[in-house]
């Protein structure tokens, strides 16, 4: 492996995310769209989870799957825009679900119907879209954080299909990646259980 990629992967392991990206403030553009799905450890492992099962899949999936997500969520982002809602109980349920349900699928590698996947990969994106369309009415430029949170998104698709195309190049890596989809499941449930 490169050098320079695993100093890059390091870096990103000590960076400090938190928790939720629905609490950043200051939604002004294109950097606050771009960060609102970069700086949500729930949102930033559900993308780059999509992308990994991409990778694990293999084949037409490696784009396929990434599409129906970035697709179905902009479709989402609209109607969260549409929404006049305060509360969002059930969008964030829905997107601790797709980190629980993701990382779960790296786990068991390639043992789901990709028809399936595509499925639940669109019903997560739509949360995941929702969310970021509810920020958008607190943005000064909404077309510019829509365009942040796409782009995004398929960044961290891209980084997750990287991820996922060198680790199951080897039975350890391969290993260690299905590890880290039971790490992100768990984490997961530990969000679930902190929802009031």
């Amino acid at each position: 492996m490169n050098k320079k990629l695993i100093i890059f992967l390091s870096c990103l392991l000590v960076y400090p995310l938190p928790v939720f990206a629905h609490n950043f403030t200051g939604m002004v553009g294109f950097y606050d769209g771009i960060s609102h799905p970069v700086l949500g450890l729930d949102h930033f492992l559900a993308m780059i989870s999509v992308g990994i099962l991409s990778a694990q899949i293999g084949g037409k999936a490696i784009w396929t799957v990434p599409s129906t997500f970035v697709i179905i969520m902009t479709i989402g982002g609209l109607f969260g825009f549409l929404l006049i809602i305060d509360e969002f109980f059930f969008v964030e349920v829905g997107i601790i679900l797709s980190v629980i349900l993701l990382g779960f699928g790296i786990s068991i590698e390639k043992k789901i119907p990709t028809k399936l996947i595509m499925a639940f990969v669109g019903i997560f994106g739509l949360f995941h879209g929702i969310a970021h369309g509810i920020e958008v009415p607190a943005a000064a430029n909404p077309l510019l954080f829509v365009l942040g949170f796409i782009c995004g998104t398929t960044t961290l698709h891209l980084f997750g299909v990287g991820i996922g195309h060198f680790s199951i190049k080897t039975t350890l890596s391969s290993l260690i990646l299905r590890l880290a989809g039971i790490i992100f499941a768990i984490y997961g449930i530990y969000l679930l259980s902190q929802i009031n």
